[in-house]
């Protein structure tokens, strides 16, 4: 039950609060940002008039503030919180009151808030510092940065095994009488490591087939675990060990940082303006290209009330479409041209030029090993930047057809580039 925002009641501890220093960066904050709005945003998620009483969606969005804030786990800001005034003064409860369980935050973040409400909660704070004078800047920076994944990279037969554990233990714990009808994990031999990935693909896809047969109307954790389990059997890359590399995070991809470093996550694309307010966010898996993120960063930031006549970026917002974006809005792009990125001809579907790592991803997830101009600017024709593949990879791919010719020696991928 959602209950009104609650007042600090006077308290003789309450006194300590003045040790606190005028200038403590909580005050600031406090004084710019009123946080009230979490109420509106939030009330949808709660019953208003039954159940027990809820705690303060504003006390536990003011922990979560705090958390990222000073980078601290769950249970880590509330052990904090306890005994630190500044912190308690800023959650506006008195000192000797206790906080909330540690899991309460956890159920709020991903029950009450969701990922969705990301973007409100941005264009709120946003509106507010706009309000107060503090974005004077009518220029946005945009940029993108990577993120590790929760979890580890695990191969084809890993990837398949754990997520119809996973299903499986979720169904038995939630109904456990139907322990008997669920297809039992089949018997694998080491000696044959492909057929065993094909027999434990074809298992997740029977368990998940008879999950959604004996539980059509499933939700929670189940509805999460066949997700996951369909999305696994649909991807046509994961046996190549190019899609889906964890039943944990499904969602998290090879990036690469140069062409020598990657990593396994998501990126995380930004624009903010010159005083470093965060203006829109977007969350992508790690192998997406940050140009095809431009226009959604902009509108975001645009939403929130931000007047933008300048943008400055890297190459990878230097396509064609993202500036005749900034054109028909009347804004001055400060952004480097790439050749390849503006003026590169048609691209065929599902290949995308890796600007960091200076190289071609196809849509099995291989990437070009070399490259090499052709055409001469003597002639006055245009100039094609052509990427080499390794063929034997591409002879034992699975998006092969249609794409790579029987006995090719060559698999290239040509990018125009307009003299």
């Amino acid at each position: 039950m959602l209950q009104p925002s609650k007042q600090m009641t006077a308290s003789f501890h309450a006194e300590l609060y003045k040790l606190i220093p005028e200038d403590h960066p909580l005050r600031k904050i406090n004084e710019i940002v009123d946080f009230t709005f979490i109420h509106d945003l939030v009330r949808s998620s709660y019953c208003e008039h039954y159940g027990r009483p809820a705690n303060e969606p504003e006390l536990l969005f003011r922990l979560l503030f705090l958390q990222v804030l000073y980078n601290l786990s769950d249970e880590r800001i509330i052990q904090e919180t306890q005994v630190n005034l500044a912190y308690k003064w800023f959650l506006g409860v008195n000192p000797e009151d206790n906080l909330p369980d540690p899991s309460q935050l956890s159920r709020f973040r991903n029950h009450r808030l969701g990922a969705g409400a990301v973007d409100e909660v941005l264009i709120s704070v946003v509106r507010q510092c706009i309000e107060k004078g503090l974005v004077k800047s009518k220029t946005i920076i945009m940029d993108s940065t990577h993120t590790l994944a929760a979890s580890q990279k695990q191969k084809p037969l890993e990837v398949l095994r754990d997520a119809a554990k996973r299903l499986f233990r979720v169904v038995v714990k939630k109904h456990p009488k139907l322990e008997k009808k669920l297809p039992k994990l089949p018997g694998l031999r080491k000696e044959d490591q492909e057929d065993a990935e094909k027999i434990m693909l074809q298992y997740l896809a029977n368990l998940g087939e008879t999950v959604e047969l004996l539980l059509p109307d499933h939700e929670g954790s189940i509805s999460e675990k066949v997700r996951i389990a369909k999305a696994i059997v649909e991807d046509e890359r994961l046996l190549a060990n190019k899609g889906i590399m964890s039943a944990i995070d499904p969602d998290a991809r090879f990036g690469w940082k140069s062409n020598t470093k990657s990593f396994f996550g998501y990126k995380e694309h930004i624009a903010m303006t010159e005083e470093e307010i965060i203006t829109a966010v977007e969350v992508t898996e790690g192998s997406s290209d940050d140009g095809k993120q431009f226009k959604e960063l902009l509108n975001q930031t645009l939403d929130a009330g931000i007047e933008v006549h300048e943008v400055i970026a890297d190459t990878a917002y230097s396509g064609k479409d993202n500036l005749e974006e900034m054109k028909s809005k009347q804004i001055q792009p400060v952004v480097p041209l790439n050749p390849i990125v503006h003026n590169g001809g048609l691209r065929q579907e599902g290949f995308e030029y890796n600007k960091d790592a200076d190289f071609v991803i196809c849509p099995a997830g291989q990437h070009s090993i070399r490259k090499a101009v052709q055409g001469s600017k003597q002639s006055g024709n245009s100039r094609s930047l052509v990427f080499y593949f390794d063929t034997e990879k591409c002879k034992a791919c699975p998006l092969k057809e249609g794409c790579f010719k029987p006995g090719a020696k060559s698999k290239t991928y040509s990018i125009r580039i307009v003299a």
